[in-house]
Formats: C-alpha cells, structure tokens, sequence
C-alpha cells in the first residue's frame, strides 16, 4: 500500500488503544495495591501469583501469536473475543471476590482472564498497525497515532481512581471505574469495527499459506534476539518504578492526595514529545531517536534517588523531564520491529513477532512486581503504614537507582546493536527503491 492512510482511518484503528491503556493502569498498578491495603491479602503473595501469571503468559503469548496467523481471516472475531475476556475480568477484579471464593483464588481467576483478552486484543492491533502500510514512516505515523491515545488512557485512568476516592470508598470507586472502562471500550471497539470492515493488509488473510507455523522458538533464536533483549530491559526498566508508584508516592514522599496528579503530569508529558519522536526518528532513524530517549530517561530520573519526604515539586519536575522520554519507548519499538520483519521477509509470521514484543513487557511487569513485593516483604515494609528509615531506603534505592542502571544497560546494548546492524529503515528504502 503506498497511498497515504488518512487521518479518520488511522483514528478509527488508533482509538481502540485508548481503553486498553486504560485498562492496564488498574490492573497492574491499582489493583495490587487495593487487594493489599483494602481487602488484606499479603504483599508478596500478590507478587507471587503475578508472577505465576506471567509464566503463564510465557505459554500463551505465542500461541495467541500462532492461532492469530492460522486464522489470520477471522482477525475481527479474535479482537472480539479479547475485548469481551478483558470485560469480564476486569469487572471481576474489581468486584470480587464472591460466592465465597477465597481471595487469592477469586485474584488469580480474573487477572488471567484479564490479561488473556488484554494481550489477545494487544497483539492483534498491534500486529495490524505494523503492516497496515509498506512505508518505515508511516508505520511510525501509525504507531504514534495509537500509542498516543494509549497515553490518553493512561491519563484517564491515571487521574480517575484518585478523584473517585476522594468522594467514594476505594471499593465503590473502582467499581465506578470499571463502568467508565467499559464504556469507552464499547464506543472505542464500534469505532475499530467501521476500520476492519474497510481496511485489511492482503497478507493477513492468507490463512493456507503452508510457510504460517509455530515459530516462537525460531523467533526467540533468530537474529531479532538482541533487539527483543533490549525491549526488555528498557521495560523492566519502566516496570520497576512503575509496581511501586503508588508505594512510593504515599508512604516515602508522603503525598497520596498528589499521585493522581504525578501521573498525568509523567502521560501528559509523553503525550506532547510524542510526535518529536517521530520527528527525530525521521531524521536520524529510529534506533538513534531511541537510544537518544533512554539517555534523557536516565538522566532525568535518577534525581528521584535524592528527594526527601514531602518533596513534591522536585518530584513534579522529575515527572515531566522523565515522561519526556516515554513516546519514544511506546511508538518506536514496535514500527522498528516492522520493518525488520518485513526486512526479513517473514510477515506471514508477523503476528507472532507481534506476540512476543507484547509478551516482553508483561514478563518484565511480572519480574518487576515478584523481585520489588518479594524484597519489600523482606524489609518488613507495610503499605499505608508508617515505615522505618532503613525499609525506606530499600523503597527508593528500588523505586530510583536500580531502574537507571538497567535503562543505561539498555541503551549501551542498542547502541552495540545499532553499530553493528545499521539503520533497518533504510535497507528497505533502498529495496523499494528498485
């Protein structure tokens, strides 16, 4: 496809990002923390079965990836069915638990199920976004329209729990929460669907092509290791500060009325250097656009390793300079892994590249939450009480220092990959060009 996608097509498939963004925030960041301070259950028991789930996600990932390809003509249908499993486990988070069902059980249950429609509906967008279009810049363009309005989401989901618990029950409050999800998801999935009913890549609809197979393990092996391996790290990361933001916002700044707050200001900031990215991207590539994000990333929030209880406005500061990066890690990675797929010529695997880029950041999410719950058990901390010094210096040495060393890390291995591969992007402008 070589015209330009217009503007109405690529909001119709970008919008779907928005609730599954907003769906993610609450999973992941709230509901640990309202199970652990609101319904009682331990800390590192929480940490414990996200791990256990993100194994699980280790299985299906790929093979969400490979049925996804096998049935690559029934791709509305697929979405369909991630949405309604999203739905419903959402709910059950935040209404459960019931029937008498214990509450780790009742925890485990819906997260899956969950979390199952979330990378089902993940993977599959994500997958068409990259191969929508033939062009390295307009699946930049695609990437950025969707990643931006799931920082909208994040945004909404973000700023949402804070302002209804400060009139309602934490309970009640997520159950209103819920209902706002669903809402967008309905009119955002209506949306999605004019999309599909007009626009398709011929590739995803050749489902007897013989070459479709499982090929996770070929994937894990094959040349695109070291940049899944960098993707990796660059989540884990995000994922560390981002399981313990509300911890360490509430009991080490002392600032719980302020998170909501702190969080726009971080998506916010994302959102508005989100076309930046794309700018420098188109400049100078994407790999060095990359690598030039997760220098400011570093360089900016190490400075939460120094801030002291109540300082909120350093903290603001540090929100605003550290998002600054954020559109870079969310609209680069996937179009770079589009252009190496088709550099590649292995698109009739795509979604399963697509499957394992979206596995990457629930594994790194799972390791995050099982390592930071599990030491913060260790050192006796109690989420909503109050902790001694050494406990919270565990908490920032984790929440500040930890992550800028494994983001450096991640930056040193894709300057190496770049230095060693070159710009993917214009090997294939020099293909098409002949």
């Amino acid at each position: 496809m070589n015209d330009k996608p217009s503007n109405s097509s690529v909001l119709q498939y970008s919008i779907l990002a928005l609730p599954l963004a907003f769906a993610g925030l609450p999973l992941y960041i709230h509901s640990p923390d309202f199970y652990a301070r609101d319904l009682g259950m331990s800390i590192g028991l929480i940490g414990a079965i996200l791990l256990a789930i993100r194994l699980l996600d280790a299985f299906q990932d790929p093979l969400i990836g490979y049925l996804s390809d096998r049935h690559a003509d029934k791709r509305y249908v697929i979405v369909l069915m991630g949405v309604v499993m999203l739905l419903i486990g959402m709910g059950a988070v935040f209404y459960g638990p019931h029937f008498a069902v214990p509450q780790a059980l009742w925890f485990t249950v819906s997260m899956i199920l969950a979390t199952t429609g979330f990378s089902i509906v993940t993977i599959n967008i994500n997958m068409i976004g990259g191969f929508w279009h033939d062009d390295p810049q307009q699946r930049t363009r695609i990437s950025a329209w969707r990643e931006a309005f799931g920082l909208v989401g994040l945004l909404i989901a973000s700023a949402l729990p804070a302002i209804l618990q400060n009139f309602r029950p934490a309970e009640e409050a997520f159950r209103i929460l819920f209902w706002v999800f669903g809402g967008i998801m309905v009119a955002a999935f209506i949306m999605f669907t004019r999309f599909m009913s007009r626009i398709s890549a011929g590739h995803m609809m050749n489902k007897n092509d013989p070459q479709r197979g499982f090929s996770f393990f070929s994937i894990l092996t094959g040349p695109d290791r070291h940049f899944f391996a960098v993707c990796f790290f660059t989540h884990l990361a995000a994922a560390m500060p981002g399981v313990m933001v509300l911890f360490f916002i509430r009991d080490y700044l002392q600032a719980e009325s302020l998170s909501g707050l702190f969080l726009c200001l971080y998506f916010i900031s994302g959102a508005l250097l989100m076309t930046v990215w794309v700018r420098l991207a188109k400049r100078i590539g994407k790999e060095q656009a990359w690598f030039c994000s997760m220098i400011l990333a570093v360089c900016t929030f190490v400075w939460a390793f120094f801030l002291q209880p109540g300082d909120v406005v350093a903290y603001g500061v540090i929100c605003v300079l550290s998002g600054m990066a954020l559109g870079a890690d969310l609209a680069l990675p996937p179009s770079i892994l589009a252009d190496r797929v088709t550099n590649q010529k292995a698109q009739t695997h795509a979604t399963q590249y697509y499957a394992f880029i979206a596995f990457i950041p629930k594994t790194a999410i799972a390791i995050a939450s099982g390592i930071s719950f599990l030491l913060l058990e260790y050192l006796g901390f109690v989420a909503g009480a109050e902790n001694s010094s050494r406990v919270l210096a565990g908490v920032i040495t984790l929440y500040a220092l930890v992550p800028c060393f494994i983001k450096l890390g991640a930056a040193i291995y894709l300057r190496t990959l770049y230095k060693t591969e070159g710009d993917i992007d214009d090997d294939i402008k020099e293909r098409s060009a002949y």
